[in-house]
């Protein structure tokens, strides 16, 4: 029987029998974000390319060493609440359908437990996207709907796994997680290669983690950033191991999620009911979808870069989002380090990104970017 049914949102008509849609899979300010996706998203990007890596070549020139992106990380501009009327907004308005939000922030619970002070977001589950090593690489789950109770304790929990990730103590954590039948753990864009190992040795890694703790995946997650080959893939994958495929958009900067679910349930506790007891899943590719990838991750690195006259004062502009470890291992803010955009390799990048707000060079980057 097939489990998962897809829909495009404006190619086919829904089925109207679905009173809700669920966003899963969505980054706020209390996200970490590394920076070590400039040197791999510049690749092939008209004009910019070459000018990374020029400005790469004169740092290691001035410095006598590469430019070290892993110690700059980032902070998605939208607060949680922004975040979440966001994807509501945009389930209320294009779907026409009640919305359910699952906020899940890197290895943090932060962003459900700010929502609850707001009436509006009464039931918001209390999520996490955990980091689990595996090897010289790395998966992503989607824990989703964490008891309030219980979710800072599992949170310190999934931490010292993510530190010390011995085989077992992957396990016991998952089987921790799996008992309370209200919390949904989705492994998310189970086939990219994050950690750059090799795609024969990442899907080696995938084999041996489904063998080990296979059992306690309740979905794999077709993923609104990532390429429709790739997520056609995923398909193959969920049916070769029996799982049910769900929405994750891994919205990060001012675009709601590409990918959504439908569903009948009543909150998220009935939801994460429904994939765990082996209900068809629902999912629908929205318009942005069809835009050429490399295209929105420029738009969400101009988003990341952009200066909001309307926020706090302390995270106005871009630099005051963007953090550096300095070489005496303290942490500060790229506003208070460097003088005006600071190094130019830095400065040229952001000045680059805002390019993309512009009609006439987003029609030629759409053009260029087309498969």
């Amino acid at each position: 029987m097939n489990r998962s049914h897809l829909y495009r949102a404006f190619a086919n008509n829904l089925p109207e029998r679905f009173e809700a849609a669920v966003s899963l899979h969505s980054h706020t300010s209390r996200s970490r974000e590394t920076m070590s996706f400039i040197p791999r998203y510049v690749d092939k990007v008209p004009y910019m390319t070459g000018r990374i890596r020029h400005l790469e070549g004169k740092y290691h020139e001035h410095h006598g060493k590469p430019f070290d992106y892993s110690r700059v990380w980032w902070n998605p501009p939208l607060e949680p609440k922004a975040a979440f009327d966001l994807e509501r907004n945009q389930i209320e308005s294009k779907l026409g359908r009640r919305a359910m939000v699952s906020l899940s922030d890197h290895d943090n619970v932060d962003a459900g437990f700010a929502l609850e002070i707001f009436e509006e977001c009464a039931g918001a589950p209390i999520s996490s996207e955990w980091t689990v090593p595996i090897g010289e690489s790395f998966l992503h789950l989607g824990v989703h709907n964490l008891q309030p109770a219980r979710a800072r304790m599992l949170e310190a929990a999934m931490k010292e796994v993510t530190d010390n990730p011995t085989e077992s103590n992957v396990h016991e954590m998952l089987e921790e997680l799996n008992c309370d039948p209200h919390t949904l753990i989705v492994l998310n864009h189970p086939l990219w290669d994050e950690a750059r190992i090799g795609y024969d040795h990442h899907l080696a890694m995938l084999d041996g983690f489904f063998k080990r703790h296979g059992q306690f995946i309740h979905a794999l997650e077709l993923n609104g950033l990532r390429c429709p080959k790739e997520n056609n893939n995923v398909v193959h994958l969920a049916a070769r191991h029996n799982l049910p495929l769900i929405s994750g958009g891994d919205r990060h900067g001012c675009e709601p999620n590409a990918l959504v679910n439908l569903t009948n349930a009543k909150n998220f506790n009935e939801f994460a009911a429904e994939i765990r007891d082996g209900a068809p899943t629902h999912t629908v590719y929205m318009q942005q979808y069809d835009e050429p990838i490399r295209l929105r991750v420029l738009q969400v690195m101009s988003d990341v870069l952009r200066t909001y006259d309307n926020f706090d004062t302390d995270r106005r502009r871009w630099s005051d989002r963007i953090f550096y470890l300095c070489d005496d291992a303290t942490v500060r803010r790229l506003s208070d380090v460097w003088i005006g955009n600071g190094p130019d390799i830095i400065g040229k990048f952001v000045y680059a990104m805002r390019l993309v707000e512009s009609r006439h060079v987003r029609a030629v980057l759409k053009l260029a970017l087309t498969p």
